[in-house]
């Protein structure tokens, strides 16, 4: 049975994984700024996945259930560190807040560079962008002194991790974006793609099948409704019970899912643990509470509204909430999840849009002959 549906912009990030030669002491793998990333739990909105990839067992995650074939195998994982690093882009833009990590590959130490940028919905030049930030990647590198010309620039992977709500079917290549040329001009094109993860671009079932944190993560970030939500945190919890990093996992996640839902569900009261899996069940229970009020404080809201409009026009508001609710769950147990778009159909139709597409659940045979056209 599917729960209260709620909203929020979502966010993307971009990451760029770069590997470079060098050598450096090895330092503990906990972020080396603790401060400045307690202060970002107070920013979980915006900057969560910065959170979670502070901490190299996330990054390992990230990397081993979505990186492009190949690469998460050459990687040693146990010598992840977290490194400083200062970035200007061409436009003279700071990006102080990047990521660095460092990794041996194959017996040596190499660095891998984990650029974060937000990015609300699909650009069509962010092929062009992430030229800039690979030069600006080498700049850094070849200004520190981290690696030395005459030994050759290292290779740069990047990748998108973008989680808006319309789907990327931009080019992730610079070279299309290059207008028609003479063959013999091909040569003198620059040459960059990047490696695309669409969260929701997959199947929330394809995701829970995965069995990973990460995995668990991406479904978290796009349920439609506090049902969805519910599952996507037992998912989460049970893939951190099978982790082999299971007890700093447990920490890590239960204070992001915390303010997650506190940013998502305002008012919704989260228990204290610190891990995520013991306080999965009255989490639940919260939610459920959670959900309960939101409905009466909706159906309220109308009957107030009606005290100062009417009488009659505020139960007409808080029986239409009810309506749009309860059309919510014979839609979702009918043919599955509501998109995003479809949520936000069913919270701003009139109450003859309600009805007619009411009377069309149980004879349509899909979503697209409920929602037809129905102008009121």
């Amino acid at each position: 049975m599917p729960g209260v549906f709620y909203g929020e912009t979502r966010l993307a990030s971009v990451y760029f994984l770069g590997l470079t030669h060098g050598q450096r002491e090895p330092q503990p793998l906990e972020p080396t700024h603790p401060t400045r990333y307690t202060a970002q739990m107070a920013h979980l909105h915006d900057s969560g996945y910065k959170y979670l990839f502070s901490h190299a067992e996330l990054v390992q995650e990230l990397l081993e259930t979505f990186a492009p074939p190949g690469v998460s195998e050459l990687l040693d994982y146990t010598t992840l560190r977290l490194e400083s690093g200062n970035y200007v882009t061409p436009a003279m833009k700071p990006r102080a807040d990047d990521l660095v990590w460092s990794v041996e590959l194959q017996g040596r130490r190499i660095y891998l560079y984990l650029l974060l940028e937000f990015q609300s919905t699909p650009d069509d030049t962010m092929p062009m962008r992430m030229l800039q930030y690979v030069a600006a990647l080498y700049d850094h590198l070849l200004r520190s002194k981290a690696v030395d010309i005459a030994d050759g620039l290292p290779p740069v992977l990047p990748i998108v991790l973008y989680n808006g709500d319309a789907r990327w079917r931009q080019s992730s290549e610079l070279y299309s974006l290059i207008r028609p040329h003479p063959p013999v001009l091909k040569p003198f094109q620059p040459q960059l793609k990047f490696w695309l993860l669409d969260e929701g671009a997959f199947p929330a079932a394809e995701l829970e099948d995965m069995q990973r944190v990460m995995a668990a993560i991406f479904c978290f970030e796009h349920t439609p409704d506090t049902a969805a939500a519910k599952r996507a945190i037992r998912s989460l919890a049970d893939a951190i019970a099978k982790s082999p990093f299971k007890q700093r996992l447990d920490r890590v996640l239960a204070h992001w899912v915390k303010y997650r839902l506190e940013t998502r569900m305002p008012g919704l009261n989260t228990p204290d643990a610190d891990e995520l899996t013991r306080g999965i069940n009255m989490l639940e229970t919260n939610i459920d509470r959670w959900e309960a009020q939101a409905i009466a404080r909706g159906m309220q809201q109308g009957i107030q509204q009606g005290m100062q409009r009417g009488i009659q026009q505020g139960m007409q508001q808080g029986m239409q909430l009810g309506e749009a609710l309860l059309l919510q769950r014979q839609l979702t147990r009918r043919f599955g999840e509501l998109s995003a778009a479809q949520q936000a159909r069913l919270a701003a139709a009139t109450p003859a849009q309600l009805e007619t597409w009411g009377d069309r659940v149980l004879d349509a045979a899909s979503l697209d002959e409920v929602f037809g056209d129905t102008r009121h």
